[in-house]
């Protein structure tokens, strides 16, 4: 009688790796971005290519686009060169049509470089509420334009610097992008005068800087802009780290401590000229004002005494 092998099946384990509920389509599909009615209008070739991309209607004041750069032929003619095999999707289409005037409206015309980071943008772009605050839910995420921005560089749109790391909060420093030619002459604009009126900023602004020629000058001013861009961000995270240690500090505190050791702090950091020129009420009303800066001082506001003569 021949032996029967048995062989023993190993049991599979099973993964606790589950597929997530949440959504994984675009919050924000089709972003836009038009400038408020209180924006002035740009002037010199800003204000051709603001024109050259939007339309505004003199009956009822809204405007929409003119054109979609999405859809130029420029982004085909490219698309190997950018390691592109498909056009661009609907939602990217839309992005990139929305964040062409934002970043003609943000730009600095000295140095083509966008004033506001990668965070900003990304809170322009999305919905608001009738408080002026993005909604979340439809909010155009930063991850977006993280994946969009190295993308327009590829294309040759824009330059992105070299990201620096802050020691001491343990972070990045902010990103801000730099416009190239290639960007404004697919906005339509004449790049002979956009560099002439770039030099003329440049000569009102830096008159003691070195002047040997246009590119050193154009360098020296964007290294210039960073790195008083980096003193403002550092300057910014000290004093929100100093804020939220103090608020940690008060809140254990009772009301009238919390006044003693905000007044002790002013009288600490203050300059005395600011503090001999103040009578008691007025110290009294900065001392509440402090706290209600931090959100410590009940709601207190300062109301003016009726007085009948």
């Amino acid at each position: 009688m021949n032996n029967q092998i048995k062989i023993e099946q190993k049991q599979i384990k099973q993964s606790k790796r589950i597929r997530g509920n949440h959504s994984v389509t675009c919050k924000c599909p089709k972003p836009e971005w038009f400038a408020p009615t209180n924006y002035k209008p740009l002037p010199g070739e800003l204000g051709h290519a603001m024109r050259q991309l939007v339309i505004k209607n003199k009956k009822n004041g809204t405007s929409s686009l003119r054109r979609r750069i999405s859809l130029d032929p420029y982004f085909l003619k490219l698309r190997k060169i950018a390691g592109r095999k498909r056009d661009f999707r609907p939602e990217k289409k839309a992005l990139i049509d929305a964040i062409f005037p934002l970043l003609i409206q943000k730009v600095d015309l000295g140095s083509w470089i966008v004033t506001i980071n990668i965070t900003k943008l990304a809170n322009e772009l999305s919905p608001k509420n009738e408080k002026k605050e993005v909604i979340q839910e439809t909010k155009v995420t930063t991850s977006r334009l993280s994946r969009l921005l190295p993308e327009m560089a590829r294309y040759g749109l824009c330059e992105l610097p070299n990201l620096k790391w802050d020691p001491v909060k343990k972070y990045w420093m902010p990103c801000h992008i730099i416009l190239t030619e290639r960007f404004w002459k697919l906005c339509g604009v004449n790049i002979d005068k956009i560099i002439y009126q770039r030099n003329m900023r440049l000569d009102s602004k830096i008159n003691s800087m070195i002047k040997s020629s246009n590119y050193i000058t154009l360098r020296k001013t964007r290294e210039y802009w960073y790195e008083q861009m980096n003193i403002a961000t550092l300057k910014y995270r000290r004093e929100k780290a100093t804020r939220a240690k103090r608020i940690k500090k008060l809140t254990t505190l009772p009301l009238d401590q919390r006044r003693h050791t905000m007044a002790a702090w002013i009288i600490r950091t203050y300059p005395n000229h600011i503090l001999l020129n103040m009578d008691p009420e007025s110290f009294d009303k900065l001392v509440w004002q402090k706290l209600n800066q931090l959100k410590l001082g009940l709601n207190w506001k300062h109301e003016v005494n009726k007085i009948i003569h």
